[in-house]
């Protein structure tokens, strides 16, 4: 039976396992009324024929059951204690209220975990679609999501073009650091990177590198050291570098929480912060603000991403116009005492 993904219904998946529609729909809801062998057949039928359960989202909406699910994958660090999820959590309900959506919020703490979060979610309706913050590039079941047809907007770039994305430009925002470095005649410039299983943080190293090209200076990578987006991972980063005698007088750090631990290092270490080091951090949370000298940051809004993520979902629920499917927010450089003598 071919059939164009997402346009078989319930009856059709019904017809092909060979059980009645009620039946269909009832193993679809994980009901325990109907025996495991044939909620099997049929949840694998589904799966391998894309059936997505329109039915069951309608009879959803039509009790006004509209709920749209915000999920943090599997991370080395809680998502929670990440200074950007209450400005993205922010944007997602502030969108979410107007038009009468609730919101469920879904963290699992392992691989295994978080694939049985995602059944459930997806298998039993709990919600009609997901906003997915990004996972380890390694992480098979983010790939499954996306392809699986239902509902989602993923926050970040996917590799094919008919996913609805909505990402930070993390390439534009770390040449941009990269460049207000050079410009201000810096020519030895480390890069504190992210773990680089996260594209987030293999863009960031890119737009570094492109930086460095278009400068001409050669990219060196002894001045590059990988860490963990933790603030002692900053400043582990520092005493390698100083370990190793690597020469350098500026300091791109992959996000803030990394540069307050590389700031704290130098100071350790008696280098003065713009003199002999320029710094810039990315993320721009409210401590960079607070450090001293205050920190030179890339501002992304993740409450904006938040707003125009939720807003893709609820015109995709509601069957409308998406308009474009992917789009990024662009980075913006607020500059600071760190990287120039003011």
């Amino acid at each position: 039976m071919s059939m164009k993904k997402g346009s078989l219904t319930l009856k059709d998946l019904a017809k092909i396992v060979g059980v009645s529609p009620a039946t269909a729909s009832l193993a679809l809801a994980g009901d325990p009324r109907v025996n495991v062998k044939t909620r099997e057949m049929v949840e694998e039928a589904a799966r391998r024929l894309n059936y997505v359960p329109n039915e069951i989202g309608r009879s959803l909406r039509a009790k006004k059951a509209e709920t749209i699910a915000l999920i943090f994958p599997n991370t080395p660090h809680n998502a929670f204690s990440h200074p950007y999820f209450v400005e993205l959590l922010e944007g997602v309900t502030e969108m979410l209220v107007q038009n009468g959506f609730y919101l469920m919020v879904s963290t699992a703490p392992t691989e295994q975990d978080e694939q049985a979060a995602y059944d459930k979610i997806m298998m039993n309706r709990r919600a009609d679609g997901i906003i997915l913050w990004p996972a380890s590039i390694n992480d098979s079941n983010i790939s499954r999501i996306v392809e699986s047809g239902f509902p989602v907007v993923y926050l970040g770039r996917w590799h094919h073009n008919d996913v609805i994305t909505v990402e930070r430009d993390d390439f534009g925002g770390a040449y941009l650091a990269t460049e207000h470095l050079l410009q201000a005649g810096r020519r030895n410039v480390a890069h504190i990177t992210g773990p680089l299983e996260y594209q987030v943080s293999i863009d960031r190293l890119e737009g570094y590198k492109k930086a460095l090209e278009d400068y001409k200076v050669l990219y060196d990578p002894s001045l590059v050291v990988t860490g963990d987006y933790t603030m002692e991972s900053g400043a582990a980063a520092i005493r390698e570098l100083l370990k190793r005698g690597v020469s350098f007088d500026g300091l791109f750090s992959g996000n803030d929480r990394m540069a307050i631990g590389a700031m704290k290092a130098l100071h350790a270490a008696g280098i003065r912060i713009p003199e002999d080091v320029a710094m810039v951090g990315c993320d721009n949370m409210e401590m960079a603000s607070m450090t001293t000298p205050a920190l030179t940051t890339i501002h992304q809004s993740l409450r904006e991403i938040g707003r125009v993520a939720a807003t893709k979902m609820i015109l995709l629920l509601t069957g409308q116009e998406v308009g474009a499917k992917q789009t990024t927010i662009p980075a913006e450089i607020v500059v600071r005492e760190s990287s120039i003598k003011v």
